[in-house]
Formats: C-alpha cells, structure tokens, sequence
C-alpha cells in the first residue's frame, strides 16, 4: 500500500518532536529512533495489501523489528559507556569491600541510572545518580560487611534512560520502561591476591589501586616483569 512522503515525514517529525521534548538531543540517536519509525509504518501498510503474496511473513517482520532495536542499541552502547568490564570485589570478612564504576555519557543530555541487583541490601550506598551531559563520573560501589562473601551475587544490572526531570529526582525517569536501557555487568568477588593476579589483564586494576595502596607497589614488578634496578643487580 502506498503511503505518501509527506505523511511519513509528518509521523517522523511528530516523534522526533516527542524524543526532543523527553530530553533526547544526540542527532544520531534521534535518527535512529526515525527510522524505526519509519521502518514500522511500512510494516504496517504491507501487512494490510489487498494482495496477500506481497505481504511480509512474520519472520520477515521480527527480523526487521531486530535490525533497527540492534542499531539503537549500539548507538546507545556509545553514548552511555560503563567501565571496567567486570565489577571486582576483592573481599574481606567484615570489612566494606569498595568497586569503582566508571560512567561516561557522551550524549548532549544528562542520564539517570540505577543499579539493579537481585541481593536486597547487599550494597550500602544509594544505587541511583544522574551523569551530566558530556562528563564521566566515577562512582563507588561499595558492599557491605559481611562475614563470608555472598554467595548468589553474580550479576548486576546498570539501567538508564534520558534525564527528563530535575537532579533531585531520577526515579521518575523510568516509569516508561521502553524507554530504559538496560546493561549487564558480571561481579566477581575474590580474595586480595586473586585480584592481584587479574592486575595485568587489566579486570580489577582500579580496585587494587583502591583497595592494596601501598601494598600494591610491591607487586607492580613481579605483575609487571619490570627489570631490577642496578642495585638489585649488584
């Protein structure tokens, strides 16, 4: 079925006008989201062709839908960037076990986030904060006093979604859960010499500088193959 450019332009136009109204301003992102847009009006007008033979089989519709989510979602992997890789506590009984969790948003727009974990309680701080536009910002997990490490902590899950409202208030940012998106970060929790050892494949080298301090200069030659000074040659 013919639908004519000026109406698909209206109803990508009327999106476009929504996204930037909800805070979206990345043109890239908003781009994306238009073509989705797009993409799914022409979905709807062939699956309603008088002639049956032209209209799309529901395989061919799923892997369209997946096309355009595969590309907003690496647009979005992009905008928002969690770091390190993995989430490394290096635990000790009793004590409150730091991680650092770096977030950059590389979007024109602030981000809220929360951290989402199926252990109530297992964290002491707040589990939600607002990146600004353009910035990084180091935030610090931290666990609480435990006696033994526990044991169905293996994932957590970092959402965020567009900053529409002020900094005081990031809940109400994700009561539209298709607009959340949704990141998975493994945990590993592990003894102090463990970490150690994951140092040079670079999972856990911002907890040891936290965490060993001063230890961890013993260690940087033997992690490090650093050669001996000539002293230690003598």
């Amino acid at each position: 079925m013919a639908f004519p450019d000026s109406l698909q332009l209206q109803v990508q136009g009327n999106w476009r006008k929504m996204l930037l109204a909800a805070g979206w301003k990345d043109a890239s992102y908003l781009d994306a989201y238009c073509n989705q847009v797009k993409t799914c009006t022409e979905i709807a007008l062939n699956c309603v062709e008088s002639n049956s033979h032209k209209r799309p089989c529901i395989e061919d519709i799923i892997t369209m839908l997946n096309e355009t989510e595969e590309t907003i979602d690496k647009l979005y992997q992009h905008l928002f960037v969690v770091q390190p890789p993995y989430l490394c506590f290096p635990f000790e009984p009793d004590k409150l076990i730091p991680c650092p969790v770096h977030l950059t948003n590389n979007a024109d727009h602030n981000i809220s986030f929360r951290i989402q974990t199926n252990t109530p309680d297992i964290f002491a701080n707040s589990l939600r904060g607002i990146v600004p536009a353009r910035s990084t910002q180091t935030y610090i997990l931290t666990m609480q006093k435990q006696q033994k490490p526990p044991t169905n902590l293996d994932t957590i899950h970092i959402e965020s979604v567009v900053a529409s409202m002020p900094f005081s208030d990031t809940g109400y940012s994700f009561t539209k859960p298709e607009a959340v998106h949704d990141e998975s970060k493994v945990v590993k929790i592990t003894s102090l010499s463990e970490c150690a050892s994951q140092l040079a494949s670079k999972v856990c080298s911002v907890n040891l500088l936290l965490i060993l301090g001063g230890k961890l200069i013993a260690l940087f030659p033997v992690i490090l193959n650093v050669p001996p000074t000539t002293k230690e040659k003598a």
